[in-house]
């Protein structure tokens, strides 16, 4: 089963509510929380807002409006892309790093307002893309689906800068780690060989079980559920979802949480998968 075969998952209300609580949240910090260091390598939780409202402005400027001039094209490569990608993101915070808290948090406002209803006119069946996940087009659902994430982590990593508790409810956590397993596919196919299946059990909020299968050289994943089971897979992953979004990410965390068992070479690839562009 591909992304086209699955019914859409519409996330734009979390959105809302996810924008809604982060605002809340940087309403609530003092001048100094802005200046602390996130796991965003050198940047400050001053620095991840203004990423976000780039990702804002990027979004109503190339799809909403049609502008084309933002858009990052002609690369030979992946890592070429990465590495303008990582540039261009390094500019705008260089060139808005002077903005007052207060001002951005006007423009968050300002700008969510606008996106809520681009939102709202999306067809989720249109084509998008998002390039960790296949290198052909995707239900525009998807790409919705992963703002979300992306939106959703940068607020993680700005809570856990200034210590304060997470959204990580089964809301959030079930369709930002849905989203991430669909990296999987890409990420495993240069394995090839026989048959093979990998079990994945993430337990907690927003958790499940799916099963990524390999047959005639291709990866399928496939979300699970008790009368499906697999009863003997090749190898199996084990580990709770606050973890899991985590590993997907590249964030810190505690590895004795993840348990591979069975085709190490199946299993161990599975630390090493991303849910975001790297």
């Amino acid at each position: 089963m591909g992304l086209w075969d699955l019914p859409p998952m519409d996330v734009r209300s979390l959105l809302r509510e996810e924008r809604a609580a982060l605002l809340a949240l940087l309403n609530d910090l003092d001048l100094s929380a802005w200046d602390r260091s996130t796991v965003c390598p050198g940047w400050s939780v001053k620095d991840v807002v203004l990423h976000i409202l780039d990702d804002d402005l990027g979004w109503l400027s190339r799809g909403r409006d049609g502008d084309r001039s933002g858009l990052l094209t002609g690369f030979a490569d992946h890592n070429s892309f990465i590495t303008a990608l990582n540039n261009k993101n390094q500019r705008w915070v260089e060139a808005t790093c002077a903005l007052s808290p207060r001002v951005i948090r006007t423009l968050l406002g300002v700008a969510g307002a606008e996106m809520d209803a681009y939102w709202a006119s999306m067809d989720l069946v249109a084509e998008g893309r998002v390039a960790w996940a296949s290198p052909d087009p995707v239900p525009l659902w998807f790409d919705i689906a992963q703002d979300l994430t992306e939106r959703w982590v940068h607020q993680q990593q700005i809570r856990d800068a200034v210590d304060r508790p997470g959204v990580r409810d089964e809301r959030f956590l079930g369709p930002v780690l849905r989203t991430f397993l669909w990296a999987l596919p890409l990420h495993y196919a240069p394995r090839t060989g026989a048959d093979a299946d990998l079990a994945i059990h993430l337990s907690g909020a927003g958790g499940g079980s799916w099963r990524l299968h390999r047959h005639q050289g291709q990866w399928d994943l496939v979300e699970l559920d008790l009368a499906s089971m697999i009863h003997a897979p090749d190898a199996t992953v084990r580990l709770d979802t606050n973890s899991a979004w985590r590993l997907l990410t590249g964030a810190p965390f505690d590895h004795d949480r993840l348990v591979l068992s069975g085709d190490p070479d199946l299993a161990n690839h599975f630390a090493a998968a991303r849910g975001i562009l790297m």
